[in-house]
């Protein structure tokens, strides 16, 4: 996908180099160990947001309050920190915000949970979802710059460990809020209202965790792909002859080899412009990368539109599901608060069979591509979720949120796989960071529309059904497919 690197021959030619020299090295210990504690990096951030919907309604009662606020900011946050690490994973390497995003929502996390006011509250919401939105940006873009050609389609599972963030979360609420939170706000003081606080608590120990994990057993090194379209030539030739070394695996690119290529255009080592003008002007080069031609153009628009119509529609479709189920009748979901968690549980441990589908038919089917699983996984969404409008019992509750989940996970799994493959190194977490901020725009959108809409009538399911269809269907247009074409 040459056409990415806005025809720059040089880097396209060094871009070449260094995958040949991917997949000469081939799939290795290193690799795994990226895979999983990437993956686990990946599903604190599913995970962060279920503890902040999940404890809602329990700080709401505590604090006095009504309006999902914490949910605002939670999405503010979420903004403003894929823009920063973002852009900032462009301009000095993806190394420093792989590390410390982790860390940083794992100690905010824990912090959340010591707070006595709904202001104190808030901050520490939008804190620890700045340092998570860096985290999601990265965790694919890492992986995907080491991983070789065959071995692309792993990307589809990382939604896997997604499901497995919100199936703990949701395991942690079971624990823990049911006996020990308040009934009402009529009467709510702080020592009979503890559990929102075990559930931060718990998440913050197992992101914190996962977030030693990385800095001692991945160690990782800067990506080569980063490196040589940076102008650090010598640095990428380290790196993967290191990796060489280590797993003794063969490979046969030297220094020589890409600086016989030239020097890029495109792009630079921002420690050669370390000030505001030069730092400004190399941002707004990745930017241009993303708008560079027509069919660029055709392929950032469309994911920019897919990732806002995805903004609306699971949020929107979780805001008001409990709300819409209160009004059928009590038949339709538990009557107690323990079932109701038990329901919630089962339906998200569903979602990890998505990204699992999506794998396989990637794998097994290839002709589909990313483009025909996406379109499957979009339009499967709509048929569950306009069936939905038809249940009448608990048991099809928990039977349609079980296939709803699934098959959105399926395009989830997808869509956060084909983003960061279809845009050039140069500009990779600007653009996969853009899309994400795209999303939590939406999703910030979301909670004013449940607030001032009637989410009791069947209207958000059609809406939420519609869009999900939307975006299966434009998967089709999308004119880059990375399964048969090596990413650059």
């Amino acid at each position: 996908m040459v056409e990415l690197e806005a025809h720059d021959d040089i880097l396209s030619r060094k871009m070449k180099l260094i995958n040949d020299a991917i997949d000469e090295i081939g799939f290795t210990w290193y690799h795994l160990k990226l895979f999983f504690l990437n993956g686990m990096g990946y599903a604190t951030d599913t995970q962060l947001i279920y503890i902040e919907s999940s404890v809602r309604t329990f700080v709401n009662y505590q604090f006095g309050y009504s309006f999902p606020v914490s949910n605002e900011c939670y999405a503010v946050g979420m903004i403003l920190g894929g823009l920063f690490w973002g852009f900032s994973a462009d301009l000095i390497g993806r190394r420093l915000a792989f590390n410390l995003s982790l860390l940083l929502s794992a100690v905010f996390t824990i912090l959340t949970g010591t707070m006595g006011t709904m202001a104190s509250y808030c901050i520490f919401i939008l804190l620890l979802s700045f340092a998570a939105g860096g985290n999601l940006v990265l965790d694919t873009c890492v992986f995907l710059e080491y991983l070789p050609h065959k071995d692309q389609w792993l990307l589809t599972f990382f939604a896997f460990f997604w499901g497995i963030g919100q199936t703990i979360a949701v395991l942690l609420a079971y624990a823990f809020l049911p006996n020990h939170s308040c009934s009402s706000a009529d009467h709510c003081p702080s020592h009979e209202n503890r559990g929102w606080r075990y559930v931060f608590y718990s998440n913050g120990a197992i992101v914190l965790v996962l977030a030693i994990l990385r800095l001692t057993v991945i160690r990782l090194k800067e990506t080569p792909k980063f490196l040589v379209s940076n102008n650090r030539d010598a640095e990428a030739v380290e790196v993967l002859q290191g990796i060489a070394t280590k797993y003794n695996r063969s490979c046969s690119l030297t220094l020589e080899h890409l600086q016989a290529c030239g020097e890029i255009q495109s792009n630079d080592d921002y420690r050669k412009h370390f000030n505001f003008k030069g730092l400004f002007k190399l941002t707004l080069g990745h930017l241009k990368l993303l708008f560079a031609s027509r069919k660029i153009i055709r392929s950032t628009v469309l994911l920019f539109i897919s990732w806002f119509f995805l903004g609306i529609t699971y949020p929107l479709y979780s805001s008001f599901l409990p709300v819409y189920l209160a009004t059928r009748g009590a038949n339709i979901s538990a009557d107690t608060t323990s079932g109701v968690y038990r329901d919630n549980l089962i339906a998200n441990a569903a979602s990890i069979g998505g990204p699992l589908i999506a794998g396989a038919l990637l794998y097994l089917v290839p002709r589909l591509g990313r483009r025909g699983v996406l379109f499957i996984g979009g339009i499967s969404t709509m048929a569950f979720l306009f069936g939905y409008t038809a249940v009448r019992t608990r048991g099809q509750n928990v039977g349609l949120s079980s296939a709803v989940y699934c098959a959105l996970y399926i395009y989830y799994g997808v869509i956060y796989a084909y983003t960061p493959e279809v845009f050039p190194s140069v500009a990779r977490a600007t653009g996969n960071c853009l899309c994400l901020v795209c999303t939590r725009i939406a999703t910030a959108i979301v909670p004013v529309i449940a607030w001032y809409s009637d989410t009791s009538s069947q209207v958000p399911i059609w809406i939420c059904g519609a869009f999900v269809g939307v975006i299966g269907v434009i998967a089709l247009f999308l004119p880059f497919e990375p399964s048969k074409h090596r990413v650059v």
